[in-house]
Parts: C-alpha cells; sequence; structure tokens
C-alpha cells in the first residue's frame, strides 16, 4: 500500500484536483420578494421601523436568508423557495445588501457532484494484488451567478483534494484517479493492495476478516473538499471566501483471496 500521492499543492501529502471542465448557471431572483406589482404600494411597502429587531437582523428569517434593496428606502426580505414581504423603511439606516450574506445563499445551491467510484477489478478485488479506483466523472467546478436588485454575485466552487477511505483501516490523500490501464501505475492513479479478504457472508462467521468487514464487502469512500469563493459587483463590489463544504461518494467492495497449496510431486 502507498502511503501517499506527493502532490503539486503546497500541503504534504495532497494533489490538488484538476477540473477538465466547468459547471456554470445564471439564476435571476425575484425582485419584490416574488410580490406582484398591481398591488396598492400600502400593501406591498408596508412601514418597518429601521432601529426594529427585524430590520436589523442580517438574518432576517433564518439561516439563508438575507435583505436586499429594491429602491429609495424600501427592502425585501429573500430566503430559497420562498415569497416574503417588502417594506418601508421608516426612520435612519436600516439594513443594506450584504454581498457575503447572498453568496452564502448562493453556495449552499450548487450541487458539488462527487462522481462515482469505479474500480478494477470490476466486481472483486484480490488479495495481493493492486486494486484501482477512480471517480466518474471527476469532480468539477461550479459556478452560479445571481443577479438581485443591480447587484450580480458570482459564487465558485472548485475541488480541493480527495480524501480515500479503503474500509480496511487504509487512507491515502490524493485526486480523482484514472481508469485501469495495463502497465505501471502513473502517478495520479489511486490504487490500494488488500491484505485480508472481505466477501458477503464472511461478517459474523469467518474469524479471520477484520472488524471493518462489512456484510457487501470492504467500504470504499471518497471524501472530496471544495474551495468556495465568491464576487460581487453593482452598488457594492466585493470578494472574498466562504467556508469550505464536503461531499461524499462510496460504494462496497469486495475483496477474495488466492491461495496456494503443496502438492505432492513424488513419481512412483
Amino acid at each position: 500500500m502507498r502511503a501517499g500521492i506527493s502532490g503539486r499543492d503546497s500541503e504534504p501529502g495532497r494533489e490538488r484536483v484538476r477540473a477538465s471542465r466547468s459547471t456554470s448557471r445564471v439564476v435571476r431572483l425575484p425582485v419584490k420578494g416574488g410580490a406582484t406589482d398591481d398591488l396598492p404600494d400600502v400593501d406591498l411597502y408596508p412601514p418597518l421601523a429601521s432601529d426594529s429587531a427585524l430590520a436589523r437582523n442580517p438574518q432576517p428569517v433564518g439561516p439563508g436568508s438575507f435583505w436586499y434593496p429594491v429602491g429609495p428606502g424600501r427592502v425585501c426580505i429573500y430566503a430559497p423557495g420562498s415569497v416574503l414581504p417588502c417594506y418601508t423603511l421608516v426612520g435612519p439606516g436600516g439594513p443594506g445588501v450584504d454581498p457575503a450574506a447572498i453568496a452564502a445563499s448562493v453556495a449552499d445551491r450548487l450541487s458539488l457532484f462527487p462522481g462515482r467510484i469505479r474500480t478494477s477489478p470490476h466486481v472483486t478485488g484480490l488479495t495481493g494484488a493492486l486494486s484501482w479506483f477512480w471517480l466518474d466523472p471527476p469532480p468539477r467546478s461550479e459556478e452560479l451567478t445571481v443577479s438581485l436588485a443591480g447587484e450580480t454575485v458570482t459564487v465558485v466552487a472548485a475541488p480541493d483534494g480527495i480524501t480515500w477511505q479503503f474500509g480496511d483501516g487504509a487512507e491515502l490523500a490524493g485526486g480523482a484517479g484514472t481508469p485501469y490501464r495495463a502497465g505501471q501505475a502513473p502517478a495520479d492513479a489511486i490504487v490500494h493492495e488488500y491484505e485480508t479478504r472481505c466477501l458477503p457472508g464472511d461478517q459474523g462467521r469467518n474469524p479471520y476478516v477484520l472488524a471493518s468487514c462489512a456484510s457487501s464487502g470492504y467500504a470504499v469512500e471518497a471524501v472530496i473538499v471544495w474551495r468556495i469563493s465568491f464576487s460581487a459587483s453593482g452598488p457594492i463590489d466585493a470578494s472574498g471566501a466562504l467556508p469550505s463544504r464536503t461531499t461524499a461518494t462510496s460504494r462496497p467492495y469486495p475483496v477474495s483471496e488466492a491461495r496456494g497449496f503443496l502438492v505432492s510431486g513424488g513419481s512412483r
């Protein structure tokens, strides 16, 4: 078993994942909290004291919500999947557009697809021989842009490292791997050599298997870390980093064993 793959990132043992293609979406959120323009102005923008607890709360209806302006002295509440009210601020000050809050809400809508684990051998591994693992498709950078009341916020998530867990207690920090091909394994291949078998039916019956041997085989998992950043332009220009996120994908992988037997070679 290899202890790790030397990468091109600054962190030892980790190889930065290079995305072969990025995905991008543009979303235009409803103005005025989803309300229609034919409502009377007093109903559309009821007064709200700018020093009230509601107006001063940057997340007025909980995580993922925020205020955004729709005109002088007028603001609306946004939350994903909701139609929320707008107000006319009464008094000095009040909430303003917060690009970071918008970006955090947008980041929650990224799919961050980790891909699916493929293996070689395809069905059952073999002790003492290398098993190959890779993600298909490999994780790709994702981008989502939201335009809201003149403010345009773009959020980008890029895969920043993958940790492979092979189910027998071994781990490997690397990339998305590469499909099997004959010959010496390249530097970006994710390979592992199992020393102990783990087949369906072994659990609870075979005393020589590892405690981590599950009913379907070893549980192989790939955990992807995503680096997330945002940029905003419009009434407020801003950029920055958001908290990283992780996604994971897994599959069972049974491992058989090869046995050698001594056979009498004597002749009569």
